[in-house]
């Protein structure tokens, strides 16, 4: 199969729902949340042909991390085999692929995407004076990410990976890439500005 505009890729498993605790393996019910287990990437199968803006680097074999879409819509995006269709639009946002990662760890970064180190989310017990548990509250990350990758782009700006940036309220897109680090994958457009360095 051939495909023109979009890549093609192999994904056996959608969700990682399963843990292992000692010698048991335990089945977690991703109904409840999700975006937490949802695997995000897959092998790449075939390259869009007629995509000329596609990083010349990317091959197949090389692991795609793509957006959440065909966790979510499966049966859209399925064409059978485990593989999925994933669009490529260096233009828009509306391209679902993001990044290509080599066998050797190697992130190359599509179209002006680019990924910051995801910060840890924190949860609160909430409880009344006398000790009546009423829920937990999820705490705001702050908007501020140490820069993880860049792509096309961030030159022109002066961000570069390891500076730390604040971005946008909500472009924190979380994902889980192959490695298992965390990363938001945003626009440079989201990113307010760079803290400078202290200079001595």
């Amino acid at each position: 199969m051939k495909p023109l505009h979009d890549f093609i890729v192999n994904v056996p498993e959608l969700y990682r729902d399963s843990v292992k605790v000692g010698d048991l393996d335990l089945v977690l019910d991703t109904r409840f949340d999700d975006f937490e287990g949802r695997i995000a990437y897959g092998k790449i199968v075939a390259l869009p042909l007629k995509a000329r803006d596609v990083d010349p680097r990317v091959e197949v074999g090389d692991t795609l991390i793509f957006h959440h879409h065909i966790n979510q819509q499966p049966e859209e995006y399925g064409i059978g085999d485990d593989n999925y269709l994933v669009a490529w639009d260096y233009a828009t946002p509306n391209g679902q692929a993001y990044a290509a990662m080599k066998e050797s760890g190697e992130l190359i970064m599509l179209g002006d995407w680019i990924f910051l180190l995801a910060t840890s989310e924190t949860i609160q017990e909430n409880t009344t004076e006398s000790g009546i548990f009423l829920g937990n509250v999820l705490e705001e990350v702050s908007c501020e990410a140490l820069v993880y990758c860049t792509g096309d782009g961030t030159d022109e700006l002066g961000i570069g990976a390891g500076d730390k940036v604040r971005y946008t309220k909500n472009h924190d897109y979380r994902i889980n890439l192959p490695n298992g680090d965390q990363v938001f994958r945003m626009k440079p457009s989201g990113v307010i500005f760079v803290y400078e360095t202290d200079v001595e």
